[in-house]
Parts: structure tokens; sequence; C-alpha cells
């Protein structure tokens, strides 16, 4: 199945820089948020949405042609 990715802020690095933060990925069926970040070795507190809603469960499984979008966690003190 494909997906629609799309990171930002600090997580863009993760993706070349022609990228501009954008990727299809080609992932296996039962595949989840959590897969994701696992293959782009996201560990920090992030924020994820699918198909334009907040997703608090990155255990959730994808289908084919879900957008996602992740975005790094804001803190400050």
């Amino acid at each position: 199945m494909k997906v629609h990715l799309q990171l930002y802020s600090i997580l863009r690095e993760k993706l070349p820089p022609e990228a501009k933060g954008k990727v299809i990925l080609q992932l296996e069926e039962g595949a989840t948020i959590d897969s994701i970040l696992q293959e782009f070795d996201i560990e920090r507190r992030v924020v994820v949405s699918v198909n334009g809603k907040y997703e608090p469960d990155t255990s959730r499984q994808l289908r084919d042609g879900d957008q996602i979008k992740i975005f790094a966690g804001i803190s400050g003190g």
C-alpha cells in the first residue's frame, strides 16, 4: 500500500532536502504509525494527523492512500 507522509520542522531533516519534507511510502499491509516512526528513527515526542485529523494512537493501522503528517512536539518553559 502507498501512503503520503509529510514531516514538519526539525523532522524534515529525516528526508533528503529536495523532498521538502514530503514522500510517498510503500508499506506492507498492516503497517502502523509506529512503523513509520521506527523507519525514520523518530524517538522524540510528536503530534500525528491522519487524513487531517489528530491521531493520538500510534498503533493505528494505516490504509492505502492515507495522508500522514508528523509534527515535532512543542515544549517550552
